[in-house]
């Protein structure tokens, strides 16, 4: 029997209405063209296996890309990590047959300035999820 695994793009889904809903602002997998800031974007970078003697699983790592409104300082960048770190330190729900072992915060990878004047800071986060247990027969 082959388990099915966790598709990236629900992963996105789920991670994306956590930010959303908590936040307040517009979260994109692929930001359209002249979006207004502040907003963020999600992109899956890896996905590790992550197998255990009893479980099957697989380690996502999701940068959340934090893009501030247009201004010298980072406050405004600063003020997104915040917010995101706050709408992340509560579980993603994801659908059936999956289940997250552990939702992880990697911090603060890098801040700086878009060519448009922006502040844009990325964070990175860790999802460990089951997609099956092992058994013998």
């Amino acid at each position: 029997m082959a388990y099915q695994k966790l598709s990236p793009v629900t992963l996105v889904a789920a991670v994306q209405k956590k930010i959303q809903v908590h936040t307040g602002l517009k979260c994109y997998d692929a930001v359209p063209k002249n979006a207004k800031s502040p907003f963020y974007f999600v992109e899956v970078t890896r996905i590790l296996p992550a197998n255990t003697k009893t479980m099957f699983r697989d380690n996502y790592t999701v940068w959340v890309h934090c893009i501030a409104e247009k201004e010298e300082s980072s406050v405004g960048a600063y003020q997104l990590i915040e917010k995101l770190q706050e709408a992340l330190s509560e579980d993603i729900v994801l659908p059936e047959p999956f289940e997250l072992i552990m939702q992880t915060d990697d911090g603060v990878q890098t801040i700086q300035t878009d060519e448009t004047g922006e502040k844009h800071a990325v964070a990175a986060f860790e999802f460990m999820v089951c997609y099956g247990f092992k058994c013998k027969i």
